[in-house]
């Protein structure tokens, strides 16, 4: 399998990261353009002409293409595959430099910081330290709470900025609940730091709270850095078996096992043995429930695609009924995000693409009453890259990525913003204007059908 072919480099090699690296030497990236109707069916059905499911990458919306890591061991047989079915595909090689090791860059005791986070990939410690630096700095606005224990002991820590005791509405944002897609993290941390250390923001946050889990996969993170790049799954063990792991957005108790996942141990998208089998997913839904009634805003940060993407992802062709608020919210973010830096993100449901998925959390979110429910499938749109994104592009996704959010938490507050006592009304209203007018600045019109495009 994919994720458990033995490590090739030695720990010499690795500059003081422990124990040794997995190796991708020979394994490709297989292309699939899916315009035509037999070939999407092909794609499809591809776990079934294969005979295994290749570790599906994701799929480009806009050019109907689909990407996939091909261990070395399979090569042959996908080509030959293809061939016999007359399906024209690209199998490119793995640019070495993705998996390359680097030294580590130990900051030798000295304090994690902004720069830190925008130009380059931290540790778990290093995130901890960063956001109990910001809680430090801004005890006023910032408390930490330990949402439970990963299972091998980190804690699930929830950064929450504006908890002021009243019951203000909340928009939840986590990340990394895939461990390979580092840049997640990394989004996550700027947008505790940013809104909480601009004054501009400060009015915004006196009227919706915000809630960040910057890392709700630390076992999975940590393993991803320091020995198989492309792990995706937590680190449980399970009796009996060879592998380890669980897709914790295939473990939600929302038709936990049904679509889009598999109940083999060794897969990739193994959905656990049951729902919320995994201790990081059962921390997080046990917080989320404790304050769903006011929880209005969701987002799951993910990587990669460049796409905003909302339910449901259990099926196909099947959307919430207030599946047009979904829509336009959804474009007003992507059109914060183009404002930045002219980078282009696709508003599409979930289901509606090759593969439905059950359990993933943006499902669930929205099945508990969270009307703004969305998974944020990150920077870069191609494979290219992919996981990997250069470390000298986080700035910009971190910069994309806030603004997107700031429009969610405006319509959060334009919606369900309390006026707080200690304000006039007149002052509560000349603010509920202004969020308005800026939420407006995003807006798009709506084009018609289920937001495909």
């Amino acid at each position: 399998m994919l994720l458990h072919i033995f490590a090739l480099l030695a720990l010499a090699l690795m500059g003081g990261i422990s124990a040794e690296y997995k190796s991708y030497d020979g394994f490709k990236i297989l292309e699939v353009n899916y315009q035509e109707p037999r070939v999407k069916k092909f794609v499809q059905e591809i776990d079934q002409h294969l005979g295994f499911m290749p570790d599906f990458l994701g799929e480009n919306w806009k050019l109907k293409q689909a990407h996939y890591f091909i261990d070395k061991d399979s090569v042959s047989k996908v080509e030959s595959n293809f061939a016999a079915n007359n399906i024209t595909y690209r199998m490119r090689d793995v640019n070495p430099q993705t998996f390359k090791v680097r030294r580590r860059r130990d900051l030798n005791g000295g304090a994690v910081t902004i720069h830190d986070v925008n130009n380059r990939y931290l540790s778990y410690d290093e995130q901890m330290q960063f956001v109990n630096s910001i809680s430090q700095q801004f005890p006023q606005i910032v408390k930490l709470q330990n949402l439970g224990r990963s299972y091998e002991g980190r804690s699930i820590t929830a950064v929450r900025i504006g908890d002021d005791g009243t019951d203000k509405p909340i928009v939840w944002i986590d990340a990394g609940v895939h461990a390979r897609e580092w840049i997640s993290y990394n989004v996550a941390l700027y947008l505790v730091y940013t809104i909480v250390s601009q004054p501009t923001f400060r009015d915004l946050i006196d009227h919706v709270q915000l809630v960040v889990v910057p890392n709700t996969n630390p076992d999975g993170y940590e393993y991803s850095r320091t020995h198989d790049r492309m792990w995706r799954k937590t680190r449980s063990r399970f009796t009996n078996s060879r592998c380890g792991g669980a897709d914790a957005n295939r473990n939600y108790p929302f038709f936990w096992g049904t679509k889009g996942v598999s109940h083999m141990e060794c897969s990739e998208i193994f959905c656990g043995t049951r729902p919320q089998s995994e201790p990081e997913v059962l921390a997080l839904t046990n917080a989320i429930q404790r304050e769903e009634a006011r929880i209005k805003g969701y987002v799951a940060l993910h990587s990669y695609g460049q796409e905003i993407l909302y339910p449901w992802g259990h099926t196909m062709h099947q959307y919430p009924a207030d599946v047009q608020d979904l829509i336009q919210v959804g474009k007003a973010m992507a059109t914060a995000i183009k404002a930045v830096n002219n980078t282009d993100y696709t508003v599409v449901n979930s289901g509606d693409g090759l593969y439905p998925a059950a359990g993933a959390s943006d499902d669930w979110a929205k099945s508990r009453g969270i009307k703004y429910s969305y998974t944020m499938e990150l920077s870069p749109v191609d494979d290219e890259t992919g996981f990997s994104l250069p470390e000298d592009r986080i700035n910009q996704v971190n910069r994309e990525a806030f603004q997107a959010i700031q429009v969610l938490m405006l319509e959060v507050r334009s919606k369900f913003g309390a006026v707080r006592k200690m304000a006039t009304n007149s002052a509560a209203s000349t603010r509920s204007a202004q969020s308005s007018l800026l939420l407006n600045r995003f807006r798009t019109t709506i084009s018609r059908g289920f937001g495909r495009g």
